[in-house]
């Protein structure tokens, strides 16, 4: 784990010693039509999150490309590890123990139509997030909560862009 150190450096020394990051992850979406509160896909990787294993980040921003052109409201939930949050395809339902692992939960929302896909952006999110012992990832997974369908087609899917600040 990172060991900090504040006396040890300036406020400018520390700035420059973070790892600002953009890392991308398209998670497999199977092709279906989701009704609002489905489990769209989990297990999504946002691979080297963290400089380190069991290391922190800054989750900062998400921005998600919709190629499928549908743009409902998504939200991701992000844990540090994989876990078990139910049948895609169908309501979340996880255990209690499953739930504690939450690291945030961000909602997805201001969809703009840029032709062929949808994007949206959440910024200034600033929740601290960390991997699991051994690992240098985050996990997530996708729920419908847009108060329709989604409908994902063949070859279709949300690319993730995650934006971070490592330690």
């Amino acid at each position: 784990m990172a060991e900090t150190n504040i006396k040890k450096y300036t406020a400018a020394a520390r700035l420059n010693s973070m790892s600002v990051d953009v890392i991308t992850d398209a998670p497999d979406i199977a092709e279906a039509t989701y009704s609002t509160g489905d489990l769209m896909a989990e297990g999504g990787a946002v691979d080297n999150a963290t400089v380190v294993t069991g290391g922190k980040c800054i989750l900062q921003s998400i921005t998600a490309i919709d190629t499928s052109d549908t743009g409902g409201a998504i939200r991701l939930i992000i844990t540090p590890s994989s876990i078990d949050l139910g049948t895609v395809g169908s309501a979340v339902s996880t255990a209690a123990a499953a739930a504690d692992e939450a690291l945030a939960i961000v909602d997805l929302t201001n969809w703009v139509d840029i032709g062929s896909a949808k994007v949206c952006t959440k910024g200034n999110i600033g929740v601290v997030c960390s991997s699991a012992a051994g690992s240098k990832a985050l996990r997530y997974g996708i729920v419908n909560v847009s108060g329709g369908d989604i409908v994902i087609g063949s070859g279709e899917d949300i690319i993730f862009n995650f934006g971070l600040v490592k330690d």
